[in-house]
């Protein structure tokens, strides 16, 4: 299995990696050291498989964080909504503890925006465990604070146990008068922002198209650390292999 994810990523990570390599020599003139692509342990996935990677520059700073998943994973989908926890690879040098797969099989609110059978791919920030304790109630309401919401986020009503509350983009195509297919996705609980989403409809999977988008940056950040200014999806025809991804992991202090 992880040969299989090997073998799928080497086109991808190989372009980052001459990049890396390029820059690197400026910083490191020994050019002992390589860029390195670190896996999560593989998990079942709706009938398929799913794997997570980390790739790090010479220097050993994270660039890109995400994790593929076989095309057997649309060919088996429950009737009904479910999750599949995906773990992170180890030691990753990134905010992300954890991520995960939520199919929503005839999608959700608000009606007539995102009510299609359609993928949350969630990158959370936090522990699972504290994931799992999550609760509409009190602590889901309260925002965090104005300096820290992105340029044109606006939180959605109420919130979903085990995930958090959700913010989109006002400036996004489904709230302009067209069809939504893919979008990203901001998340919050007691006051704090604890993942980034990747809401990917079913149809695109299907149609195999590849696409990488920016992400609206916060005006500030709660926690110091990597956090992605584009986010993208590839599909690997040869492989039939799609990969999600946080690209261009940026250093940013509180």
């Amino acid at each position: 299995m992880v040969r299989l994810y090997k073998k799928s990523l080497k086109g991808i990570h190989l372009i980052a990696a001459l990049s890396l390599i390029f820059s690197a020599c400026k910083k490191d003139s020994t050019l002992d050291r390589q860029p390195s692509v670190t896996y999560g342990k593989a998990v079942a996935l709706f009938g398929g498989k799913a794997q997570s990677f980390v790739l790090k520059d010479a220097a050993g700073v994270p660039q890109t964080i995400g994790f593929s998943f076989s095309e057997e994973a649309l060919n088996n989908l429950p009737a009904t909504n479910s999750m599949v926890t995906i773990p992170a690879p180890e030691n990753n040098g990134t905010l992300v503890d954890h991520m995960s797969v939520d199919f929503n099989a005839k999608g959700h609110e608000p009606p007539g925006v995102y009510d299609v059978p359609h993928f949350d791919l969630h990158f959370y920030m936090i522990p699972e465990m504290e994931q799992m304790g999550i609760k509409p109630g009190a602590e889901m309401e309260v925002l965090p604070p104005g300096e820290y919401i992105p340029q044109d986020f606006i939180s959605f009503p109420s919130g979903d146990p085990m995930m958090g509350k959700h913010w989109g983009d006002a400036t996004s195509k489904e709230f302009n008068g067209q069809a939504f297919d893919r979008t990203f996705i901001y998340g919050s609980y007691n006051g704090k922002f604890i993942f980034h989403e990747a809401m990917v409809t079913l149809a695109f999977f299907r149609s195999k198209q590849s696409f990488t988008d920016i992400v609206k940056q916060q005006k500030k950040v709660q926690r110091d650390g990597y956090y992605p200014q584009t986010y993208s999806v590839t599909y690997d025809a040869k492989n039939k292999i799609y990969t999600v991804t946080l690209n261009q992991l940026t250093l940013k202090h509180i």
